[in-house]
């Protein structure tokens, strides 16, 4: 071998060495963390468990007091679940503290209770719109202002999904009197513009002007109406108040709807609800509650160690956080900050990654914190909610809205309808008779499969019998209904029958009711043996 050759050897040896010193290695560091509880209180509310943690930590040797509130429940095996709420305006948005929204999400759902609850994603403390998508019960009251972000959104089988949410466009969507949602597509191709051949568009007031052609215009009564000035990001719901061909201004609290497919026959009724709003796609599809947050904290039960973006993700402040186990848990952390004086220094992303590990959480996502972080648990006393954690505004702030735990069951979920609707209709249930014990017996209805009876308009109980208890009813007088329900795929229901009184006593006042019935009875016998 020649000398030049060795000596290129050499140096290509020399500088493979040196760049292997020269260029930066990755380095997993495991970081130290430890939680030194000076206090730790459990307690379970209904089902959900609150655990409030004084004392310190310990983040790679840097020490800090810190006052911890965890609120958690299993929404795959208790009667526990997780809605999102607000205290926006039917025609805006706007901002209210924890409380005005527990209220807020108490009065809205019949059959739910609040039992806690934090605050939710970040917004534009202007006016409350939110950063992220919202959806509020299946309605897409918000796309977000971004996508880039997280959402976070549950199932009502307790499925919990995650990630940049996946959008397919805005649609039309008209349900009947009975909340089905009629299936026929309509696509929304523009807002607040003239729909060319084939198209539909939609109007809202903001468009200034007449609407100025001759082509047929629905014009809806709406009932709710979100739009944050854009011209491109909107929700509707409204009900059918007119139809007309003239040349027209959109008025406040309407909405105009144009395009030929529109206007099949039955499509859009009196009775019917039209919603307008954009299409949730991939894994949120079917999602009832989601709203956003921010930074991956843990991510497959790691803490994450790099951030290069966020809410000032290196620096303490109070914080919260949502948390999700992988037996289904879900649980919410806040940690309160800006107040060292009283032992609450508040904590960095870094460290709050790290706490929510400490309570085994697979996945977790920041949420708006700072002055906005705020928990509330059911107190002692029925209806009165307790702030858990002392807000660093030393009030509790305004914010958009929140994520809550609550108990009880959700509304039906109906099962869309086809259009046009060619399902044969059941017959109305014949020969309602309520005898002296409160008995409500009807005959059989050919091919029902159940029945269902209407109290004062708006609850409902279902069967299969052709008898029906009344005094399962709460005392006082009622109104009653009933109708037959058969296979959703081949029968419509059937129409409700005619309104009947009906009065439940109590127990008192039916032993009354049967003496003077027995009395009368003796004096009818006694005066016709005379």
């Amino acid at each position: 071998m020649s000398k030049h050759r060795i000596w290129v050897k050499s140096i290509l040896l020399f500088f493979v060495l040196t760049l292997g010193l020269v260029l930066p290695t990755a380095v997993k560091v495991d970081a130290f963390f430890r939680v030194y509880p000076t206090t730790k209180e459990t307690r379970y509310v209904e089902g959900v468990k609150h655990q409030k943690i004084i004392g310190d930590i310990d983040f790679n040797g840097t020490s800090s007091k810190q006052i911890i509130n965890y609120v958690g429940a299993n929404i795959k095996t208790e009667d526990i679940k997780v809605v999102v709420g607000d205290g926006y305006a039917d025609y805006g948005f706007g901002m209210s503290n924890l409380l005005s929204q527990i209220y807020n999400v108490n009065r809205r759902y019949d059959n739910l209770n609040v039992i806690a609850g934090v605050n939710g994603d970040f917004y534009n403390m202007s006016n409350g719109i939110p950063t992220m998508a919202y959806v509020r019960n299946f309605e897409v009251i918000f796309e977000g202002v971004t996508k880039a972000r997280t959402l976070i959104g549950f199932k009502d089988d307790g499925e919990v999904v995650y990630g940049n949410p996946t959008f397919e466009g805005y649609e039309v969507m008209v349900f009947n009197e009975e909340g089905e949602l009629k299936l026929k597509q309509i696509k929304v191709n523009g807002f607040n513009r003239l729909p060319n051949q084939g198209e539909v568009t939609v109007f809202f007031s903001e468009y200034v002007g007449v609407i100025d052609s001759g082509e047929s215009k629905i014009v809806l009564d709406a009932k709710d109406i979100k739009s944050d000035g854009s011209g491109a990001r909107y929700f509707g719901k409204g009900v059918l108040q007119s139809v007309t061909k003239e040349r027209i201004e959109v008025q406040e609290k309407q909405i105009v709807l144009m395009g030929d497919s529109l206007f099949e026959e039955g499509l859009i009724n009196e009775t019917d609800t039209v919603v307008i709003q954009q299409k949730l796609g991939g894994k949120f599809e079917g999602v009832r509650h989601a709203l956003g947050g921010w930074e991956h904290l843990v991510k497959q039960g790691v803490p994450e160690t790099t951030f290069t973006a966020g809410a000032s993700y290196q620096f303490r402040a109070p914080r919260t956080a949502i948390g999700i186990k992988s037996d289904g848990t879900i649980f919410f952390v806040t940690v309160d900050g800006r107040q060292k004086p009283q032992g609450m220094e508040g904590v960095t992303a870094y460290e709050m990654a790290e706490i929510m590990a400490y309570f085994e959480a697979e996945e977790a996502f920041n949420l708006d914190g700072g002055g906005s972080t705020t928990m509330a648990v059911l107190g002692d006393a029925e209806g009165v909610y307790d702030i858990m954690n002392s807000p660093s505004d030393g009030n509790l702030r305004s914010n958009a809205n929140g994520f809550f735990f609550v108990k009880g069951s959700f509304d039906e979920v109906k099962q869309p309808i086809p259009f046009p609707d060619n399902r044969t209709q059941l017959d109305l249930p014949t020969n309602l008779f309520i005898n002296e014990e409160g008995i409500l017996s009807f005959d059989q209805v050919e091919n029902a499969t159940s029945y269902e009876l209407l109290v004062d308009g708006n609850s409902r109980i279902k069967t299969t019998s052709t008898t029906i208890d009344l005094n399962q009813l709460e005392l006082g007088g009622h109104q009653i209904q009933l109708r037959a329900l058969g296979n959703h795929e081949l029968f419509r229901q059937s129409s409700y029958t005619t309104s009947r009184d009906y009065v439940v006593y109590s127990s008192d006042v039916m032993k009354m009711i049967e003496f003077l019935r027995e009395y009368t009875r003796k004096e009818s016998e006694r005066m016709g043996s005379n």
